[in-house]
């Protein structure tokens, strides 16, 4: 473990780093205030908090910002209109020379249009910035993934802390946790120490540290998730600490869901008269976690760290959570049935009841 945690560090290390020294833009001007809507045959100001807004207009003087960039970004998909006519459509950050778009429209004033499927309060900039680093241009104001990457590189760092942490207390039971055989493996081991003491401090600070794992994943894709996604509404953050605040608020919340599972898989398994699987089954699920989703948060990290805003490729990470539970499912059963001397018809019942229906209830709070 020790072996593996040192190298993947240093990695993580050097690409926090690299980023920042590629970055050396300034920003000279946030054109926010001047946003227009056009309503009722006239155009008016952008309220903050508006709802319904498609497009966006506003204008730049070519002649203010001589050698300057035009610097458009969201996490959700937009198209932008320059003097009426479509000029890009992009899900990335886009850069556009204000001196060479005055030269191809051919006049010293730019109207500007930007549509999306709908415009939100803090999901959209639109900014000006100079690759010059000087204070001539006034405050250099952070931009919002500023923030948040500091928090996913202190995030990470705190995980992988608890990680070293937890792992140094019990490593027998961490190498369990962690070892990829025993999760696709359909025969458990004799010592069932580690399923009978679900409850015991080591096992919960595990759960601590899936729950704030599982935490930090779920943050992370909200904040670059388009907006038709209603959870991730409540999860736009623009400062460090509310991304801190937001990032407790659903560790805590998976934590408790982590109870409720032990809960209903113990008080089931009686239920239905297969009490001996209880212990079996949870240990598995934890395992399932700590191991696949450790692996996806950290290709999350090195994505995002390394510039990665593709809305697609957090789509697809959100998406993998469903396939995930969906593939425990198939598994679990495969492994419950060879220590069962119930139907098949039982256990489905018992798997119907302790993951089918969470499964289905995670399905609409994930994705509608």
């Amino acid at each position: 473990m020790k072996s593996t945690i040192v190298p993947l560090f240093i990695l993580i290390s050097f690409a926090c780093v690299f980023p920042r020294v590629a970055r050396g833009y300034s920003v000279v001007k946030d054109l926010k205030n001047e946003w227009r809507i056009y309503d009722g045959g006239e155009y008016a100001l952008f309220k903050n908090g508006s709802r319904g807004v498609k497009t966006i207009y506003f204008s730049v003087e070519a002649v203010s910002f001589p050698d300057m960039l035009l610097h458009i970004s969201s996490p959700s998909s937009f198209t932008i209109f320059i003097n009426g006519q479509l000029a890009s459509k992009s899900s990335v950050a886009v850069n556009l020379s204000v001196d060479s778009l005055s030269e191809h429209f051919n006049t010293p004033l730019l109207q500007i249009a930007v549509h999306q499927r709908e415009i939100l309060d803090g999901g959209l900039h639109t900014i000006i910035v100079s690759k010059k680093s000087s204070s001539a241009f006034g405050e250099l104001l952070a931009p919002r993934y500023s923030a948040f990457r500091d928090f996913a590189i202190i995030g990470i760092m705190v995980l992988l802390i608890m990680l070293i942490v937890i792992t140094q207390l019990n490593p027998k039971l961490a190498s369990d946790y962690f070892s990829v055989t025993k999760i696709f493996s359909m025969r458990e081991g004799e010592d069932g120490q580690s399923y009978s003491r679900i409850t015991s401090s080591i096992n919960i600070l595990f759960y601590a540290y899936s729950s704030l794992m599982l935490g930090y994943y779920l943050v992370i894709i909200y904040h670059f998730l388009p907006r038709e996604y209603p959870t991730a509404l409540f999860f736009q953050a623009t400062t460090f600490w509310d991304v801190v605040l937001q990032w407790a608020e659903l560790s805590l919340i998976v934590l408790a869901l982590f109870f409720v599972k032990i809960v209903m898989v113990f008080g089931l398994s009686y239920i239905f008269g297969m009490k001996e699987i209880g212990g079996v089954h949870f240990f598995n699920w934890v395992r399932l976690l700590v191991g696949v989703f450790g692996v996806l948060t950290a290709v999350l990290f090195l994505y995002f760290i390394t510039n990665g805003y593709r809305e697609g490729f957090y789509n697809f990470l959100l998406a993998t959570v469903s396939w995930v539970f969906g593939g425990w499912m198939i598994l679990i059963v495969l492994k419950l049935q060879r220590q069962l001397q119930h139907s098949m018809f039982h256990l489905f019942s018992y798997i119907c009841a302790t993951e089918l229906i969470p499964f289905l209830i995670t399905i609409k709070v994930l994705y509608y």
